[in-house]
C-alpha cells in the first residue's frame, strides 16, 4: 500500500512547520515541499539586519540547514522549483525546476503556504528591471540590497518608500553602514498601522536624532527611471533624488494557486480556512501569510502576516495532518520592532479602531519607570492601555521606550487579550518586582488603576 502523500507548496516558516510536525507525528507520511527559492525555513524578518551587516552570513538566517529536513526528518525538499499548476480532481501538482525540467507529483493532502508578496510591481511597473530599486520579498532581496548598498560610496543617498516597521528597520540598518537615508511616507506619521500619532512622534524624533530624514504626507506619484537606473521619486510633496530606492509599501497575500483551484477567498482577500487550517476544498489546507485568521477579541476575520502567527498555523495544520486534533484560536495582533535605541510594541486595537468595531473604548496614557527610582540606569516607557467601558475587557495597548521591557509589558497584555481578560484581571496579575528590574508599582498596574477609577467596581462573575 502506498504511503499517504502530503505536498506542501512553500518552504517558509509555515510550510516547513506543517511538513515537520506532520512527519514527526506520522513518520509513514510521504512529505514533499516545493520551494521556488534556494532556501527553506528562513528568518525573513532578519533581512534588514543582514543588509546592515549585523548578520554577517546569509546562512545565519536559516533556522536549520537543509539536511535537517531531508536527512534527519525524511522530507523531500525541492528547492528552486516552482509549482505551475494544480489539478484538484486528479490530485496532482505540476512543477518546473531551475533547469526548466517539468514533472508532476500526486498528493493525498495539499498544503498551500504561498506567503505574501509586494504590490509594488503592479503599482509602479516602471521599476521593472531597475538596478537600484528593490522590494523586500525574499532572502534574495536581502542579498541584492546588501551587495548594492555596500557598492555605493559612503554618504550615498538611500530612499525608502514606506514608514512601516520593515521600512524603519531598513532605515536604521542603511544609516548604520554609512548611507544618508530619507523615508517617504504617504500618511501623516511613521508606523501608521502600529502607533497612534502621539507615540509615533517619539519614533520620528529618534529617527531625526540619528540623521534619518522623514518626509510625511508624500504619496508617491511615480519614479524617474533612465537607462535602467532610478534617479528620483516624485511625490505630492516634491521630487526626491537618490542613489538607491527601497519600496517597502503594499503587500498582499499570494492567493494565485488558491484562486485557480477554486478555494474560497475570505473577505480580507486572503485564503479562508477553518480553525484546523482546512480550506473550502477537501484535503487542501492553507497556512501562513496567505491566510486570514480570526481576531480573538471580535471573532472577525483579519489578515495578519506575522511570523509568530504563521508558525502556529503550521503547527496546527501539521498536527491535524499527522493524525491528531488541534485548532488555531486566532490572534490579537501583537507586533514589535526596534529603531536605533527605541523599542516599539503594540497588541490588540487602538482606541479609534475599537470605536469603529463597535466598542465604547476608554483609554489611559502614562509615562512610567522601568526600575525603582533609586536604581541608576533606568529609563521610562510611554504606555497606552485601552479597554471597553461597558465590560472592562482589555482591548489593546501600545508602548514606546528605550528598553526591551517595552516588549515584555506588551506581551503581558497580549496574553491577557488572548484570554479576553479585564482591567481588573490586569490589576490582580502578579507581575514580578525587583528594584533593578521593575518598580513595585509597574506601569501596567498603574495603568489598570487609572482605568479602574473610571470603570468603578469589577462586575460580579
Amino acid at each position: 500500500m502506498a504511503k499517504p502523500r502530503v505536498v506542501v507548496i512553500g518552504g517558509g516558516a509555515a510550510g516547513m512547520a506543517t511538513a515537520s510536525r506532520a512527519k514527526r507525528l506520522n513518520p509513514s507520511l510521504d512529505v514533499t515541499v516545493f520551494e521556488r527559492s534556494r532556501w527553506v525555513s528562513f528568518a525573513f524578518c532578519g533581512v534588514p539586519y543582514y543588509v546592515g551587516c549585523v548578520v554577517k552570513r546569509l546562512s545565519d538566517l536559516l533556522y536549520y540547514p537543509l539536511e535537517e529536513f531531508t536527512v534527519k526528518r525524511g522530507i523531500d525538499v525541492r528547492l528552486e522549483t516552482r509549482v505551475v499548476d494544480v489539478d484538484v480532481g486528479e490530485k496532482k501538482v505540476y512543477y518546473r525546476d531551475a533547469k526548466g525540467r517539468e514533472g508532476e507529483v500526486g498528493w493525498d493532502i495539499l498544503v498551500l503556504a504561498t506567503g505574501a508578496r509586494s504590490k509594488a510591481p503592479k503599482i509602479w511597473p516602471e521599476l521593472a528591471g531597475a538596478r537600484n530599486a528593490f522590494y523586500i520579498e525574499h532572502l534574495h532581496s536581502g542579498v541584492e540590497m546588501r551587495e548594492y548598498a555596500l557598492s555605493l560610496p559612503r554618504g550615498s543617498h538611500a530612499v525608502i518608500v514606506g514608514a512601516g516597521y520593515v521600512g524603519l528597520e531598513m532605515a536604521e540598518n542603511l544609516a548604520n553602514i554609512g548611507l544618508k537615508v530619507t523615508i517617504v511616507e504617504a500618511l501623516s506619521q511613521v508606523a501608521p498601522r502600529t502607533l497612534d500619532p502621539d507615540l509615533a512622534s517619539l519614533v520620528e524624533e529618534e529617527l531625526s536624532s540619528n540623521g534619518v530624514r522623514v518626509v510625511k504626507n508624500a504619496p508617491v506619484v511615480g519614479f524617474r527611471v533612465s537607462d535602467g537606473v532610478v534617479k528620483a521619486v516624485d511625490t505630492e510633496a516634491g521630487r526626491i533624488e537618490g542613489d538607491m530606492f527601497i519600496v517597502g509599501v503594499g503587500i498582499e497575500p499570494n492567493t494565485d494557486i488558491a484562486s485557480r483551484i477554486g478555494a474560497r477567498i475570505g473577505e480580507t482577500g486572503a485564503i479562508w480556512v477553518d480553525e484546523r487550517m482546512r480550506t473550502s476544498i477537501e484535503d487542501v489546507y492553507a497556512v501562513g501569510d496567505a491566510v486570514e485568521t480570526r481576531d480573538i477579541l471580535t471573532g472577525r476575520p483579519v489578515w495578519r502576516p506575522f511570523a509568530q502567527v504563521s508558525n502556529k498555523m503550521g503547527y496546527v495544520a501539521g498536527t491535524v495532518i499527522g493524525g491528531r486534533d488541534a485548532v488555531f484560536r486566532g490572534s490579537v495582533g501583537t507586533s514589535t520592532f526596534k529603531v536605533f535605541d527605541m523599542v516599539v510594541a503594540r497588541t490588540g486595537w487602538s482606541s479609534s479602531e475599537a470605536e469603529k468595531l463597535g466598542f465604547d473604548p476608554i483609554e489611559v496614557s502614562l509615562r512610567g519607570a522601568t526600575r525603582a527610582h533609586y536604581i541608576p540606569g533606568g529609563t521610562r516607557i510611554n504606555l497606552k492601555l485601552v479597554a471597553d467601558r461597558e465590560t472592562g475587557m482589555l482591548l489593546g495597548a501600545q508602548a514606546v521606550g528605550r528598553s526591551e521591557t517595552v516588549l515584555w509589558r506588551i506581551n503581558v497584555i497580549a496574553s491577557l487579550l488572548t484570554m479576553k481578560a479585564t482591567v481588573w484581571d490586569l490589576y490582580h496579575s502578579d507581575i514580578g518586582y525587583a528594584p533593578p528590574l521593575a518598580p513595585v508599582w509597574d506601569p501596567l498596574i498603574v495603568a489598570a488603576r487609572l482605568l479602574m477609577r473610571e470603570l468603578g467596581e469589577a462586575p460580579k462573575r
